[in-house]
């Protein structure tokens, strides 16, 4: 958390990523180092935003920040070469009113950093970063 929002989509080595991912549009909250228990979430099917965030709250977890989201991307590069993964936990509202999390994703063989959209259905390849709650 104690690097700026910038240097932790450097660190990432995105191929691509959308300008909207901006320290004004999603700040960076908490400061230092932190361990978390990283979960992703699949329900194998399509499902909203609600849905999925119900599911974590019933299986003692959280949905991950953009931060962790990042985090995630840096240590596990290849993975979102695998499937999408998005992080629930953050969330702007653009200039047309829509709400847009951000996610990892692949296209090619390039990584890239990208917004989806909160709501309407994710189809049932999507993975959602989770984090296990403190007991």
């Amino acid at each position: 958390y104690g690097m700026s929002l910038a240097d932790m989509i450097k660190v990432g080595k995105y191929d691509w990523f959308n300008d909207d991912i901006t320290a004004e549009h999603f700040p960076i909250k908490g400061n230092g180092k932190d361990e978390v228990d990283f979960q992703l979430v699949h329900l194998n099917k399509s499902a909203s935003s609600e849905e999925v965030l119900l599911h974590m709250e019933k299986n003692n977890l959280r949905p991950a920040t953009l931060a962790e989201l990042l985090a995630f991307g840096a240590k596990y590069p290849e993975i979102q070469r695998e499937f999408p993964i998005c992080a629930l936990g953050s969330s702007w509202v653009d200039r047309g009113g829509d709400r847009r999390v951000p996610c990892l994703g692949r296209s090619g063989s390039g990584r890239l950093l990208g917004l989806g959209w909160f709501d309407g259905d994710w189809h049932g390849g999507y993975r959602f970063l989770a984090v296990r709650k403190a007991s």
